[in-house]
């Protein structure tokens, strides 16, 4: 299936107004939910790019993806709004945080020569940690949520323009109820930022 490149673009009830990324499996986009009366919401659809709609593992790893994030709300991170699957294609809808990842800030603070300071980096580190926190914890019925984000790194951690960190992308997070299991040696996320988890 060929999809438009021009935006705004349709897609179901969505109004895609640009791609903000494409990754090896799924593509990001800023999009708009739209209902009566002139409401309007900006949200984020990630959407599984069309070769791995028939994927069945990698399938399964979207839905556990949805799934496990749609149990954690907590402010520090990202919530999911819908899971759903739309001319073929899955995708996720989910909050839209009006900033930059945490890469993002760090390179612009460098090149501005004026790198982030240590308290600065504490603060971010124990808002990151707040969310982490929380995944290891219990969800609202006290049942224990034993979630491991296991890809903790500058581009997996938002920062909103007015300060707010929201830690993102559980894609391959270890938790009790996922449909797919790692198998033992297996290496999950990027070397660099390897989870102390």
């Amino acid at each position: 299936m060929t999809r438009p490149t021009t935006f705004p673009q349709q897609f179901g009830k969505y109004a895609l107004i640009r791609r903000i990324a494409t990754g090896g499996m799924a593509e990001i986009f800023q999009a708009k939910q739209a209902g009566a009366e002139g409401f309007e919401k900006d949200i984020v659809i990630k959407r599984i790019l069309p070769h791995f709609s028939e994927d069945e593992a990698f399938v399964t790893m979207f839905i556990d993806e949805a799934t496990i994030t749609a149990k954690l709300q907590h402010n520090n991170i990202v919530q999911i709004y819908e899971f759903d699957v739309h001319d073929g294609a899955y995708f996720i809808a989910m909050e839209y945080i009006e900033g930059e990842d945490l890469a993002a800030v760090v390179k612009d603070a460098q090149d501005a020569g004026r790198p982030l300071s240590v308290a600065q980096c504490v603060w971010i580190t124990m808002e990151l940690a707040k969310g982490l926190h929380y995944a290891h914890q219990k969800d609202f019925k006290g049942k224990p949520l034993n979630i491991i984000h296991r890809d903790i790194s500058p581009h997996n951690a938002m920062i909103s323009y007015n300060g707010e960190v929201k830690l993102m992308d559980f894609g391959i997070a270890k938790a009790a109820e996922r449909s797919t299991k790692t198998q033992a040696g297996t290496v999950k996320g990027k070397v660099a930022y390897m989870s102390p988890e």
